[in-house]
């Protein structure tokens, strides 16, 4: 009997065996990567098994006839086969296609430093800039530490890659701000108007920048503002030369917000203490500043947005005449700004999104020149509408349409210059993912000039391609277009003038992780139709041209480490320029007085926990300026010495009173580096005098007191958290 029943075990078996299919391959995708840990079984049955390392599997089924072969993996999509099961053994390799998954997605940023925004590159954030030594607080100072940009001498504005300070506009929530910067006297330095923590996220563009924009012929610094507050909050800021409080209510219904802030300033203690070298302070500035915002939730996707800020400000100075020696000139400056701006952001549908938005602004300067009005206005009115709408996962488009009205007023004495405008666009653009490794934008703008009477056509094309996890490359071109300056256009030209115009070519390389950025960029700007003068024997009147033309190339580094120093973060920047153009008075192209061929910025900060206190520094060299000499027969032929720059500052977090409070220091210049931007001649060419910043160095101390309603703001590892970010 046990015979029999081995007997009859050995058949079962090898009957078993006859029936069995083995079935092997390998798992890849379609680049040809082994995909190890991929399932691959036979639908509705328990046979199958794992891909290895190598993507290499192998199982064994009893099973027989037509089965449905199956093959999934993470971010893939499934594989599915009906195959045929006869005994012995099947090879079938499988490659699996991956999924669009938008948050691994190529990021399109050809030309662009992104800040504030989580989902893309973190370059810079609000609380960067508050603490970056030597930028005090201001948005532009801490943008000059970024590759490309630089500021020039005493002069206010933006400077990128070659570019005039006119050729960077400054854009809020999709509308274009006129006079960004406080109101200035020639050789006296200014700072941005509007505080970081407005904005919730920053995009600096340093060229080749989306169709949305226009009007800029280098650089867009696109800011957007917060949305909600998250608690209600009062502020007290004291200072020396200023006093500031501020207020932000948010209402239980959590869809209201309303807040504002006051601001006075007043130099007349710094100008006892620092005594200008340039000029001398007939009348100290004097500024008043109050803001007010409104926020307030229509639904779940949609925010109404309002900001206001108005200011008054004067003041005077006495300032060395060059040609009339000892003689000096008296000039007062007289300042009142108006800002509004309303935005309506909705999200229509689920694929379909939104935006409204207008602006008005007002800038009035009186300006005195030894009784002589030199005076200046201007006004700006302007609309938007945009539309966004996710086709497809992978294609998006945007779309939309704004105008300006614009006014411009400038005083020679009792002769008045006005300049009205009428300007209208539209642009298209849309991001195209064709894998989740290669995607393209491809966009186009149209402008409209009234005083031009002129159209045109601005085609704008970006490509990135992923070369790793962290990884990508970017190239972009676009065609930027820009109306003159209405300085050129308060007279008639000769000829009727038209758009500048700058032509940009990118490539760049970009390695980004949670703590880590190296980004290196080459571009090549390619300038046509810049506008020319030429001097005629009427006052203050002048022939313009579009004769002009130039060039700009080099190389931007950047590199920005979180991880490497414990509670350090720090970021180093290069740029390296080659440019010329023939423009305004230019008798040949030549290398231009605000385009240095070398600039380097280091910015280092060190947190310190067991004081609570923050320590930064930020070194910058600038290889110097061309400036114009009579005396040397080649035209800017002469460069200034190079620049040198250490600002040093300090932000100790404590507690008064139980209220969360910042002591705040910082000194500027503290080596006392000799710094001169160049030399100014008389017309004459034998007298010359240094031109060089008002102040050589400046400390300055101030406390900044945080209230936030419901909170404990004693300091905690909150803050520490939060000043490591």
């Amino acid at each position: 009997m046990k015979q029999i029943f081995t007997l009859l075990l050995l058949f079962l078996t090898v009957g078993s065996a006859f029936s069995q299919t083995t079935i092997s391959g390998v798992v890849t995708d379609n680049k040809n990567n082994t995909l190890p840990g991929a399932n691959i079984f036979l639908k509705d049955t328990y046979d199958g098994t794992t891909s290895d390392l190598d993507g290499k599997y192998s199982f064994t089924t009893t099973e027989t006839g037509k089965q449905i072969f199956t093959v999934s993996f993470v971010g893939y999509g499934n594989y599915e086969d009906t195959i045929e099961l006869t005994s012995g053994a099947m090879t079938i390799n499988v490659e699996l296609k991956e999924l669009f998954n938008e948050l691994n997605a190529v990021v399109i940023t050809a030309g662009a430093f992104e800040a504030s925004d989580e989902k893309k590159n973190t370059i810079l954030k609000p609380l960067d800039i508050v603490t970056t030594a030597g930028a005090d607080g201001d948005i532009y100072g801490a943008l000059e530490t970024l590759p490309g940009a630089s500021k020039v001498g005493n002069d206010d504005g933006l400077y990128v890659r070659g570019g005039s300070d006119y050729e960077t506009k400054t854009v809020i929530d999709g509308m274009t701000v006129n006079n960004p910067y406080y109101s200035t006297l020639p050789d006296i330095p200014s700072r941005g108007r509007f505080q970081p923590f407005m904005f919730k996220g920053t995009v600096f563009s340093t060229g080749g920048y989306s169709a949305e924009y226009g009007q800029a012929l280098s650089s867009a610094v696109i800011l957007n503002t917060e949305d909600m507050p998250e608690y209600s909050a009062s502020g007290l800021s004291l200072a020396p030369i200023f006093v500031g409080a501020f207020h932000t209510q948010k209402f239980k219904n959590d869809k209201t917000a309303l807040g504002g802030g006051i601001n006075y300033t007043n130099l007349a203690l710094f100008d006892e203490v620092y005594v200008p070298t340039t000029f001398e302070s007939l009348k100290s500035v004097e500024a008043v500043e109050g803001s007010l915002f409104f926020r307030q939730k229509t639904s779940k996707t949609g925010i109404i947005k309002l900001y206001a800020q108005k200011e008054s400000s004067d003041f005077a100075v006495r300032v060395n005449d060059i040609d009339s020696l000892p003689l000096t000139d008296d000039i007062s400056l007289g300042n009142n700004y108006n800002y509004v701006n309303i935005s309506y952001r909705e999200l229509l549908t689920k694929n379909w999104g939104m935006q409204l938005g207008t602006s008005y602004s007002s800038n009035k300067d009186n300006i005195i020149a030894d009784g002589f009005d030199v005076g200046r206005a201007d006004q700006s009115t302007q609309g938007k509408v945009a539309f966004n709408n996710a086709i497809t996962e992978k294609i998006k488009i945007r779309y939309g349409a704004e105008y300006q009205y614009q006014t411009y007023d400038q005083n020679a004495g009792d002769i008045l210059f006005t300049v009205n405008e009428n300007y209208a666009a539209a642009f298209a653009e849309s991001d195209i993912f064709i894998t989740n490794d290669l995607a393209g934008r491809i966009g186009v703008r149209a402008e409209y000039s009234e005083i031009l009477d002129k159209t045109n056509i601005a085609p704008r094309v970006s490509l990135a391609y992923k070369t790793g996890k962290n990884s990508q490359v970017s190239f972009a071109y676009g065609d930027f277009y820009q109306t003159p300056q209405p300085t050129y256009l308060y007279t008639t030209a000769v000829s009727p003038l038209t758009y500048e115009k700058a032509t940009h070519f990118i490539g760049n390389y970009q390695y980004v992780t949670n703590d880590r950025t190296f980004r290196v960029e080459g571009y090549y700007k390619d300038y046509d139709n810049l506008v020319t003068q030429e001097a005629t024997d009427i006052p203050f009147v002048n022939n313009y041209f579009n004769e002009g033309t130039g060039y700009a190339k080099g190389i931007d580094v950047f590199f920005r480490d979180k991880k490497t120093i414990k509670y350090a973060d720090y970021w180093i920047s290069y740029s390296y320029l080659d440019t010329k153009r023939k423009f305004l008075d230019y008798p040949e192209e030549v290398t231009p007085t605000f385009a240095a061929q070398h600039i380097f910025s280091l910015v280092y900060k060190h947190y310190f926990p067991t004081i609570n206190t923050q320590v930064s520094g930020t070194y910058r060299y600038i290889s110097g300026w061309p400036y114009y000499n009579p005396n040397n027969p080649q035209f800017l032929g002469d460069v200034s010495p190079d620049l040198h720059n250490l600002a040093i500052s300090a932000s100790y977090l404590t507690s008064l009173w139980g209220i969360f409070t910042v002591v705040f220091l910082s000194w500027d210049n503290a080596p006392q580096f000799d710094q001169i931007y160049g030399y100014q001649y008389s017309s004459d060419g034998m007298t010359r005098v240094e031109n060089r910043a008002p102040i050589k160095s400046t400390i300055f101390f101030g406390v900044f007191i945080s209230i936030l309603y419901g909170e404990d703001r004693r300091v905690n590892d909150i803050d520490i958290d939060k000043s490591e970010e």
